[in-house]
């Protein structure tokens, strides 16, 4: 039985693929407005009906029963968090996170801000968060791959909306002012685009990717400054020294054959270690593409 933290686009693609793909159910449902829980799962036409509601309006569905979070807790074996990210306090994900850990309960997450503010509190067998960091492609999988394989540096440009602008602007020639703005109503950029233009969503990352990595960062510890054109090629680059514990996110001038640069929302990270130069690049993010990592380890923490 799942427990589904934040019912936006992502929330609810994972709902449908959940029903689409496995025998398995959602026991509760929450948004900003509350939540409804049903003891024995949600059926098939129960979960349609959910996806027809607007958004903050889950409590009020007729769905199932209202009802407050420690009630939901005590029926479902897994939360899946896709609500919106609190880089503040991280709350009330945080708060949530610890209270389903200290029940032996799994938490499957794509929210970064609970991992980026304390990643080395909640580090727990039962934590999953691949959909973190490069959603679309299991970077998680392989930085865990890697020990006793000692890293010592990664870079990466791990915010596809700001990589969007920044090939607006220097492939196709679109003024940087209008290119995010073009961004923004394509709904590329995050609904406060100061999380993409001021690298707090790479940040995150880079924290994420360094404490997987071993290395106890947070997010105070990543040296941040606004996205800004340089010349060209500008790119919004995350660097890690591991041997020098720097972390900094800034814009950057790369050289066009570059072998990590991409192009509009796509990633890439290459990642320096003892014996090996790892390049990876791919999909960054998408609902379809974070829904279904948020799905493969839903699976694995039922099965873990």
């Amino acid at each position: 039985m799942i427990l589904l933290f934040g019912f936006g686009g992502v929330g609810r693609t994972y709902a449908e693929l959940l029903y689409e793909r496995t025998g398995l159910r959602l026991c509760a449902v929450f948004d900003s407005g509350g939540g409804v829980a049903k003891k024995d799962g949600f059926a098939s036409d129960e979960v349609k009906q959910l996806l027809k509601i607007p958004r903050g309006a889950a409590a009020k569905s007729g769905v199932g029963r209202a009802a407050t979070l420690d009630e939901a807790l005590d029926i479902c074996q897994v939360v899946v968090d896709v609500s919106p990210p609190n880089y503040e306090t991280a709350e009330p994900a945080l708060s949530l996170y610890r209270r389903a850990l200290s029940r032996g309960l799994a938490v499957v997450t794509a929210n970064k801000a609970p991992l980026a503010l304390a990643f080395r509190e909640l580090a727990h067998r039962r934590l999953y968060y691949k959909a973190t960091v490069m959603a679309g492609t299991p970077l998680v999988d392989l930085l865990m791959g890697l020990p006793p394989q000692k890293a010592l540096r990664v870079r990466g440009i791990l915010n596809g909306s700001t990589n969007y602008v920044m090939t607006r602007v220097y492939k196709d020639g679109v003024p940087f002012e209008k290119a995010v703005e073009e961004a923004k109503e394509l709904g590329i950029l995050e609904p406060d685009p100061r999380l993409d233009l001021e690298g707090l969503d790479p940040a995150a990352k880079l924290v994420i990717i360094a404490n997987t990595l071993g290395a106890p960062f947070a997010l105070r510890d990543v040296v941040r400054r606004p996205l800004a054109p340089l010349g060209p090629v500008t790119r919004y680059l995350a660097t890690l020294d591991l041997e020098a514990g720097r972390a900094s996110v800034e814009p950057v001038r790369l050289a066009p054959d570059d072998p990590i640069h991409v192009d509009y929302t796509m990633n890439a990270v290459e990642i320096v270690t003892e014996v090996n130069n790892i390049l990876v690049k791919g999909k960054g993010a998408g609902r379809r593409e974070t829904a279904l990592v948020l799905l493969n380890d839903t699976l694995k923490a039922l099965r873990g």
